[in-house]
């Protein structure tokens, strides 16, 4: 059966030419696609999700980087100060740091532990599904 999390988060963004204060976002999780976390920027006037921004990396590599800096490639975490996290989000010759209270992450990582515990996340694949639409999308065609 299919659970999913949402967490809201106030965040700062900081690109290189200028500072956002007060940007909404949401981090998501689905259990059937255990392995990963979501994090989704929010228009400020409607709450829906801004048409392709958002990111997709391992929560662990979210887990791991509340305590120590963390990641490869696009996306990096780290803490800052007492109690913030940062999330270094890269795309092509662009970076966004996207800083965010640790007490939100926290929570939400409570949260999609308790649906899918450290360990359990073969048993949340549904192989046969995601072969099944990689066979529908002309994969391994030949």
């Amino acid at each position: 059966m299919l659970a999913t999390h949402e967490q809201p988060l106030k965040t700062h963004v900081v690109t290189s030419d200028k500072r956002m204060a007060g940007v909404p976002a949401v981090l998501r999780y689905r259990s059937d696609d255990p392995f990963a976390v979501r994090l989704a920027f929010l228009d400020v006037h409607s709450d829906r999700v801004v048409d392709g921004i958002e990111w997709v990396f391992a929560r662990d590599l979210l887990t791991d980087g509340l305590h120590t800096p963390a990641g490869e490639g696009d996306v990096h975490v780290w803490p800052f100060g007492p109690g913030d996290l940062t999330i270094e989000l890269r795309s092509g010759d662009s970076t966004a740091l996207v800083i965010t209270p640790q007490s939100a992450v926290r929570l939400f990582l409570c949260q999609i532990y308790a649906i899918v515990p450290a360990g359990a996340e073969p048993g949340h694949l549904d192989l046969d599904r995601g072969l099944a639409r990689l066979v529908g999308q002309g994969f391994g065609q030949g």
